[in-house]
């Protein structure tokens, strides 16, 4: 904003300038007439004369004849009305400072009523670009409407149900991606993406195609990480732990041990085991994080770490929702990846990437910097609300990781 303001003062004073310089500065007079030039012409041609009959290069007779015509050329210049002489042009002061005063008062009086003054405070642009919960849920709306003209577009279903799906509208979600038809089972990460709906539709065990689909990306990857988390999710929640364990313990092995992954997969594995009896009780959460992804390219991904702030630690519940998405710095502001977890889980390690992506055409690694933003949501929902909890880093570049974030202000 400063910077803003110091190149409008410097081009504000630059044109007053070059306005006020020619009404202040002094010319001499211009003092010879059209008359007094022309006598001097005069005087010079006669002079011209007086030497040519001297030279003998003009005769008696030719020199009469070229002084008579002189002289009646003066005779008729005289006769005539004589021009007024030049005057100098005068300063005017009066002027320049009327200018001085009148341009920048005219320029921040145009600036405010046809700029954007909001835009020179970050915090304020942002939040009027902040997409209020009523335009979401019409954009959404309206997305749903054109699939339905014209259903045949298994993208835009996918993108649908994603946004469902981050919105907590698991049931629309699920129909959503039974509408995408055969393009669900074209890759593992919708493959997985089903299985994931259908463990979040069904207290954590994955029934039906979900199920069938977890089972053909373990037969196809054996290490797919999500996967493995996924059929470790399943296993813990219909009450065989030994399953649960051996998924896990071969995830454990695959992540960096000082990883909150590692710390949540270690408290998993404990659990499993003491609710087995062959362990102690742990003092971690019921069920590891799902924080795990197959491996993608660095500059398609960014990682770090999210934390509540300790002043806002009262204002939270341990089932709230925390939502952790990135945006693009420039640009739209439809997430582009998230990934959710639960207040109980903070701090939390977290990784988004393009796999995450709500629209295959919107990834992470299509933007080329970042907005890192937490939220959490009283309600459950994803579009922030007077009472949510969030915080914000950036820009980033797609890329980066150690990313430290901290929740710390309270949504107005």
């Amino acid at each position: 904003m400063t910077a803003f303001w110091i190149a409008a003062g410097l081009l504000t004073a630059l044109v007053l300038a070059v306005l006020c310089w020619p009404l202040l500065r002094h010319k001499a007079a211009a003092h010879a007439s059209r008359q007094a030039i022309n006598t001097a012409i005069y005087r010079d041609q006669l002079a011209e004369l007086d030497r040519d009959l001297a030279s003998g290069a003009l005769s008696q007779a030719d020199y009469a004849s070229a002084r008579s015509e002189i002289e009646r050329r003066v005779l008729e210049d005289v006769a005539g009305d004589p021009a007024a002489p030049t005057e100098a042009p005068r300063r005017l002061p009066r002027t320049a400072l009327g200018l001085a005063v009148s341009v920048p008062l005219a320029a921040v009086a145009l600036y405010f009523a046809l700029g954007n003054p909001a835009a020179l405070d970050p915090a304020a642009s942002q939040q009027a670009t902040e997409p209020s919960a009523a335009e979401v849920e019409k954009m959404v709306a309206t997305l749903a409407t054109k699939l339905e003209q014209n259903p045949d577009n298994p993208e835009g279903w996918v993108m649908l149900g994603r946004s469902y799906k981050v919105m907590g509208r698991f049931d629309d979600a699920a129909k959503a991606f039974e509408k995408a038809g055969p393009a669900m089972e074209t890759n593992p990460e919708l493959m997985l993406e089903l299985a994931d709906l259908s463990a979040e539709l069904n207290n954590g065990k994955i029934e039906g195609k979900g199920r069938e689909l977890l089972l053909k990306v373990l037969a196809d990857q054996p290490d797919n990480p999500q996967a493995l988390v996924l059929a470790g999710y399943d296993a813990y929640s219909r009450q065989r732990y030994a399953d649960a364990i051996k998924h896990w313990e071969k995830l454990l092995a695959m992540v960096p041990p000082d990883s909150q992954d590692a710390q949540n997969l270690t408290a998993g594995i404990e659990k499993a085991r003491s609710l087995m009896g062959a362990g102690a009780p742990a003092r971690a959460a019921e069920k590891p994080a799902k924080a795990a992804k197959a491996d993608v390219p660095a500059a398609s991904k960014v990682s770090g770490k999210v934390e509540l702030a300790p002043e806002l630690k009262a204002k939270a519940s341990p089932d709230d929702v925390v939502f952790i998405f990135a945006r693009a710095a420039q640009g739209p502001r439809m997430p582009l990846a998230v990934v959710r977890a639960k207040v109980a889980d903070l701090p939390v390690d977290f990784t988004l990437d393009d796999s995450m992506a709500m629209s295959p055409d919107f990834k992470l690694s299509s933007a080329g910097e970042l907005r890192i933003e937490a939220r959490v949501s009283k309600s459950g929902n994803a579009i922030a609300a007077p009472g949510d909890l969030s915080g914000e880093v950036g820009p980033e570049k797609a890329g980066a990781s150690g990313i430290r974030l901290r929740i710390d202000r309270v949504v107005p």
